[in-house]
């Protein structure tokens, strides 16, 4: 073994093999996180999950990972030139709760952090997951939500946009503030309480790179785009780097699957005609969905869309895109798929809808940004509620209820439905 501390390459093949323990930092005082400091747990599946960290001051981070029975791993990972140091923990169990404990070389303390890996695909227990969008950490959004979050006791969390805003006044332009912007977040305390209590799949939606962007604004602003996704991957990275391609899918125990899509990166321009060579998802993107909803066997798929399907303002959403979106309300009707349902995010206020064939879709959000984008009044509208939101979904058999949590852990909505009722009609 080489004496020099391993690079976030060599960490990434190292993390599967024997603990990796080095003596960093032991004897120094350690002293509490500050705002040069930050670490999220992301990715969490059946056997692995990323331990992805920040310093403008360290140079090194000892990560120690435990069970209910003491130490499971403990590694030193290396910073890089990104101010990044990322940990891929693997060969876990399934099911099973751990606890992250993070020291830099300077002394630093972050966590414990807790995260749990996903049940087995033929695990039958009840399963909870929350999830949101629209997160600004400026104090005048500020509220109690997260601590709601953390009480709730989420198996994971999925955020689906706008987290953070890196185009509030002046706008990130280059990679330098955009790592500003992210660091700014996850060091704003009550969010390190939400990134410390449950492990995050994330995905963006525009004001990561800037407001209401699609292929005009790539191509128009090349170097900034290049910079927001750059630095969206070095603060959300995946497993396994896949260059454009950030949809995904991920199985959590027998009853559920979660499709996350990207409704930007392959998006037409929203001034083009809404015709058939309109596209929010793209044709590789598109293919993907339809083959993976027809494959899955878990008895509900969650689709997290960061745009809404309908009823909302402008067409920088579905309603924009409506020659794509029958196309795909017409697949899962001929597939006769069930549970499926729709989850989003981006116009600012909760509600429940129901579209073609009966389909339904949540919307949330937001966590912490400006409140009141209600949309035109429809009968697919069920429901509508404007403040500050989460949504909590709770599996159980072939049973899903989904509530809406605001501040004060007020639940202010809550619908059970079976997969039965989840099936397009007609």
């Amino acid at each position: 073994m080489s004496s020099r501390d391993p690079s976030r390459r060599d960490v990434l093949r190292l993390a599967g093999g024997a603990a990796l323990v080095l003596g960093c930092g032991d004897n120094l005082v350690t002293r509490p996180a500050g705002q040069s400091h930050a670490a999220a747990v992301l990715e969490p599946d059946e056997q692995s999950f990323l331990v992805s960290a920040w310093s403008t001051l360290a140079r090194s981070f000892t990560v120690d990972v435990r069970d209910g029975d003491g130490l499971v791993r403990s590694m030193r990972v290396a910073v890089d030139g990104a101010q990044q140091a990322l940990l891929v923990v693997d060969n876990l169990a399934p099911g099973t709760e751990y606890q992250v404990a993070l020291a830099s070389d300077d002394g630093t303390a972050l966590g414990p952090y807790r995260v749990r890996t996903a049940p087995a695909p033929d695990d039958p227990r009840p399963v909870r997951l929350a999830v949101s969008a629209d997160l600004d950490p400026s104090p005048e959004f500020a509220s109690d939500l997260f601590d709601h979050i953390v009480a709730a006791n989420p198996d994971v969390f999925v955020s689906i946009g706008d987290v953070p805003y890196t185009d509030n006044g002046p706008p990130a332009m280059t990679a330098a503030v955009y790592r500003e912007r992210h660091a700014e977040l996850r060091t704003t305390p009550r969010v390190r309480t939400w990134l410390q209590a449950t492990g995050i799949h994330a995905i963006y939606d525009d004001h990561e790179f800037r407001n209401d962007w699609d292929a005009h604004f790539e191509l128009a602003e090349p170097d900034r785009f290049a910079a927001a996704m750059q630095v969206w991957d070095e603060f959300f990275p995946l497993p396994q780097a896949r260059g454009d391609v950030r949809y995904r899918s991920f199985r959590w125990g027998a009853n559920l699957e979660c499709f996350l899509l990207d409704c930007r990166r392959f998006r037409s321009a929203n001034a083009d005609p809404d015709t058939a060579a309109k596209t929010m998802l793209g044709a590789t993107q598109k293919a993907w969905l339809f083959a993976a909803l027809a494959a899955s066997t878990a008895t509900f798929k969650l689709v997290f869309t960061s745009v809404p399907l309908d009823f909302g303002i402008g067409v920088d959403h579905w309603a924009g895109f409506t020659v794509e979106r029958q196309e795909m309300f017409d697949a899962i009707a001929a597939l006769k798929l069930p549970g499926v349902l729709f989850v989003s995010g981006d116009q600012h206020y909760f509600a429940a809808h129901r579209h073609a064939y009966g389909l339904r879709e949540f919307q949330v959000g937001p966590l912490a940004r400006g409140l009141g984008m209600v949309g035109r009044e429809a009968p697919g509208v069920l429901f509508r509620d404007v403040r500050y939101n989460f949504g909590l979904v709770e599996v159980d058999g072939d049973q899903l209820t989904f509530s809406g949590v605001g501040p004060g852990g007020d639940v202010f909505y809550k619908e059970t439905i079976s997969a039965a009722q989840l099936t397009p009609q007609g």
